[in-house]
């Protein structure tokens, strides 16, 4: 009975993970397709723009938001993030595919057969590598995209002394990898014991 649900829900999980690797692969062909985008049309798109947004807040400008930004820094940054997305994104449908072939033994029922432990372990270093390039490129476009914001020049109001910029590196792909390092190591005692019990029947 156990058996039967174990399987059942590796299918279910199977063919949503599978549903998940195709937006994966969406989110690296859009990000590739605004890359040159960007690159040829956006001076024109800022040259438009008269709203400009930093991260929860909107600002209404005097002018267009052309007169606030350096071209140059505003589109590296763009290019930056959207390499580090598809970068992400790339890295994801990695892992999902790993975690179906770690499901592929769970729908034939035998969860701790030999190699699912390897098999963690790997899935463990794509998501250190992978969290790791998306964090880096994050950080790298966050640089040029404060460089590119002339917020001097909009916030000229006598309250406020200076403008500073702080940059955060989250650590969650670290957190994670270690959480599916120490699973490899269960599993891999798990594997010890189902091939007793094999050798034992």
């Amino acid at each position: 009975m156990e058996q039967t649900k174990l399987i059942k829900t590796a299918n279910v999980m199977d063919r949503i993970f599978k549903v998940l690797q195709g937006f994966c692969i969406a989110g690296v062909i859009v990000s590739l397709i605004f890359i040159p985008l960007i690159a040829i049309l956006g001076e024109k798109m800022i040259a438009s723009a008269g709203t400009l947004s930093l991260g929860l807040i909107r600002l209404q400008l005097n002018g267009t938001a052309a007169d606030y930004i350096d071209h140059a820094n505003f589109k590296i940054s763009m290019i930056v993030m959207l390499l580090a997305n598809a970068a992400g994104c790339a890295a994801s449908w990695y892992c999902l595919r790993v975690l179906r072939e770690i499901l592929g033994s769970m729908k034939s029922g035998t969860p701790f057969e030999a190699g699912i432990a390897g098999k963690i372990r790997k899935l463990g270093w794509s998501v250190l590598i992978g969290g790791g390039i998306f964090e880096i490129g994050r950080v790298i476009g966050d640089i040029f995209d404060a460089k590119a914001y002339k917020l001097s020049e909009m916030l000229t109001n006598p309250m406020i002394n200076k403008v500073e910029f702080e940059f955060n590196i989250s650590l969650w792909f670290v957190i994670a990898a270690l959480i599916l390092f120490f699973l490899s190591y269960i599993f891999r005692y798990g594997e010890t014991l189902q091939q007793q019990s094999d050798e034992t029947l």
